[in-house]
């Protein structure tokens, strides 16, 4: 625990001694203005240094080869919008389209950057999002390799810095696999701590933000499911923020053959993740730019 460095109570540490030592040890109240460091929010090694300048200047490089072609087509995208209605027919979305070439016309990186991940980085950052399901929930998505989890670090690490209150960034994978170990797998035998379910699905109800990393790395025994359900339940009753990565968006789960959300016939459940905000790791412009060609 970490306090401010300049506090005349604790000298930083974050703990008051009293020197009697029958007394308890005190947490100092400036640990409040302090926000939680890397390890403290359950972040990997890989993703400790992740923040969204650092993650802004690595994807403009991976995008560089695109960038050009795509920001050409803008002036199609808005052809496309001052077309007469009854000829292009109903646009969905036509209004998040206007806001994004609008945005563009002030800063062309906008553009390229993650679709959805500007209204992500607003939030975590400056508290600014209208969340149009009323709970705060992400949901972020891209194939192996395309940087959905750094993304979601750096909103942990912002968020956390902005409001000054704790977060936990969780592997689902190695969660489903605890619980499993939970029930006694014979094949392993991790457990032991003799954790219970409870012990390990607890700690994670009530942290202020919550990442749970690779949601779609679930593991299919139904208990797992169960478990990972309950959370989410939890924090939805509670308005915890939390944020889920995954290589797929929330419809794919209903495409899965008997992926184990499904086998629980949660429909409510299922219903308010195909309602979170969408981050889709791939440049805003190019799914606009897919669906006019599309017609």
């Amino acid at each position: 625990m970490k306090g401010r460095p300049d506090c005349p109570r604790c000298q930083g540490q974050g703990l008051i001694f009293d020197p009697d030592p029958q007394k308890p040890v005190l947490v100092c109240g400036c640990t409040a203005d302090v926000a939680p460091d890397a390890e403290t929010l359950g972040l990997p090694a890989r993703y400790r240094e992740a923040d969204f300048a650092r993650f802004w200047k690595w994807w403009n490089n991976v995008q560089a080869c695109h960038a050009r072609a795509l920001l050409d087509r803008v002036a199609d995208l808005e052809d496309l919008l001052a077309r007469p209605v009854d000829e292009v027919g109903d646009l969905e979305g036509r209004d998040d389209l206007v806001k994004l070439l609008a945005a563009l016309k002030r800063r062309p990186e906008h553009g390229i950057r993650p679709a959805g991940a500007d209204s992500l980085f607003q939030w975590a950052s400056n508290g600014k999002h209208k969340f149009r399901h009323g709970w705060e929930l992400w949901w972020i998505h891209g194939p192996a390799q395309s940087g959905r989890s750094t993304l979601a670090a750096a909103a942990l690490r912002a968020w956390t810095e902005r409001t000054g209150k704790g977060g936990r960034f969780v592997s689902v994978r190695t969660l489903s696999q605890a619980i499993k170990d939970a029930y006694y797998d014979v094949r392993s035998f991790q457990n032991q701590a003799f954790q219970s379910v409870r012990d390990l699905v607890e700690p994670l109800q009530d942290p202020p933000l919550l990442v749970l990393d690779d949601w779609d790395r679930m593991d299919s025994d139904l208990r797992v499911a169960a478990a990972l359900a309950q959370l989410l339940d939890h924090r939805y009753s509670e308005e915890l923020p939390t944020i889920l990565t995954s290589a797929g968006p929330p419809e794919a789960l209903d495409r899965r053959e008997n992926h184990p959300l499904a086998r629980l016939e949660d429909g409510s459940l299922l219903e308010r993740l195909r309602g979170a905000e969408r981050v889709e790791m791939v440049p805003a412009l190019k799914p606009w730019i897919e669906r006019m060609e599309r017609g």
